[in-house]
């Protein structure tokens, strides 16, 4: 809902007692998912199916006016799984966004405050594909940007990203890199030159600093009491290791218009990576003393990201590709080659149709002291749909989920299918009521 009003903005916009135009927003909604699960926590040999069922109200509100917007989201997501009630989970989701636009500059300004199932995040970038557990995720962002406008052709970006990720273990997986707290910061610059009304060039820099803890336990080496060799359960123990990661990104693009509709955007580069692992062991067995190592570790690689959207009266096509280095709940980065496609195909005016197609693949080899971990896995994803506008308010949507997933490690490959059912309500309230 929009309402146009007259209100004196406050001193957050930068603006003094005059009185500006407003369209206020509120937009209620709320959505309904059925989904039937053959394999929900995606295991080479999974022990059940599982129904689960999804009711997520949300608000969105805000206002919009001639220099500056606010935005702010919340959603509920209540999931439950029949049959399976200890994985019943209340997601909360809230969002803000705010710009505010000058002839010379603009500014930029998102937070993020994300309480989630591990169910829903391990499978992207950032997670470590182990979904046999649920786990509560927290994550917290904050991203704040200036953009200055040297001329008509050319201007500066300088931003920051903090990422703030932590895990509320259970006792019983207290200890494992599986589900390891990370923080992350980046500092970037972009400058950018508009060669012609289709073409633009620019220069990317970025500094990212990334620490994460994990802790290990279990595990055992031969040891040695008075020159004789312990067996390994003797000298089981825990082990906590702190990562410390710098990296320095450069990369060059180019944006380019083949017409109103059809765009390409590209950009490749190098990065530089320096990383500190510290590790400190506590064992079991008190006739062991608690030791403590640390190593260090110079890598590089490529990065690159390639968009290319197609837009049209009959619906849209989008195509995705990337490498990067990412944070991740495995305890340390991984590097991550991602493809993605998306299609819509409007049949009639009620009637639409699409397909999601995703390809990732992950790779992270750790080394605490003598004992190294390989976490790398390929997962792909697609999902055809099928979506028809019953009213203004209400549409319905039915689609069909292939999940598969390959870690190396251990050499098997899992496989998972999923049908969903939903029904989604957004009010059609008069935006003109002033």
């Amino acid at each position: 809902m929009k309402i146009k009003t007259d209100f004196l903005l406050p001193a957050l916009v930068l603006c003094s007692g005059n009185s500006y135009a407003l369209d206020l927003l509120f937009e209620p909604d709320f959505s309904f998912k059925e989904r039937y699960d053959d394999n929900l926590r995606l295991q080479p040999d999974p022990i059940r199916d599982n129904w689960v069922s999804t009711l997520s109200p949300a608000l969105t509100s805000g206002y919009i006016s001639e220099n500056n917007d606010l935005t702010t989201k919340f959603r509920w997501n209540e999931l439950i799984y029949h049959g399976e009630s200890s994985l019943n989970f209340s997601e909360k989701l809230a969002n803000l966004n705010h710009q505010f636009r000058h002839e010379l500059f603009k500014t930029d300004f998102g937070a993020s405050y994300l309480e989630q199932s591990s169910l829903s995040t391990q499978l992207d970038e950032t997670g470590s594909g182990n979904l046999r557990t649920q786990v509560p995720r927290i994550s917290k962002s904050l991203s704040p940007s200036f953009t200055y406008f040297l001329t008509e052709k050319n201007s500066l970006q300088l931003s920051y990203n903090l990422t703030d990720v932590k895990f509320d273990r259970p006792e019983n997986i207290a200890s494992s890199n599986a589900f390891s707290d990370y923080k992350n910061q980046q500092f970037s610059a972009i400058a950018t030159h508009a060669y012609s009304q289709r073409l633009s060039f620019n220069l990317i820099g970025s500094y990212s600093k990334f620490d994460s803890i994990s802790d290990i336990s279990g595990f055992g080496t031969v040891r040695k009491v008075a020159g004789f060799d312990v067996i390994p359960f003797l000298s089981k123990g825990t082990t906590t290791y702190n990562q410390n990661s710098t990296t320095l990104n450069y990369q060059a693009g180019l944006q380019y218009a083949f017409s109103e509709q059809l765009q390409l955007s590209f950009s490749a580069g190098i990065r530089n990576t320096d990383t500190e692992t510290v590790g400190h062991t506590i064992f079991n067995n008190p006739l062991f003393q608690s030791t403590e190592f640390s190593q260090n570790s110079r890598t590089s690689g490529h990065v690159f990201s390639a968009n290319l959207t197609q837009k049209s009266e009959w619906g849209s096509i989008n195509l995705n590709a990337g490498q990067q280095l990412n944070p991740a709940s495995s305890g340390t980065q991984q590097t991550s080659t991602t493809f993605s496609a998306a299609a819509n195909y409007n049949l009639s005016e009620r009637w639409s149709t699409g397909i999601n197609a995703n390809y990732l693949i992950a790779e992270t080899v750790s080394t605490f002291g003598d004992i190294s971990s390989s976490n790398n896995r390929t997962y792909a994803a697609i999902s055809p749909n099928i979506r028809w506008q019953w009213t203004p308010e209400i549409n319905l949507d039915f689609s069909y989920s292939y999940r598969q997933q390959y870690f190396e490690s251990n050499n098997q490959t899992a496989i998972g299918n999923s049908v969903q059912f939903q029904f989604s309500y957004q009010p059609q309230i008069n935006r003109q009521v002033k």
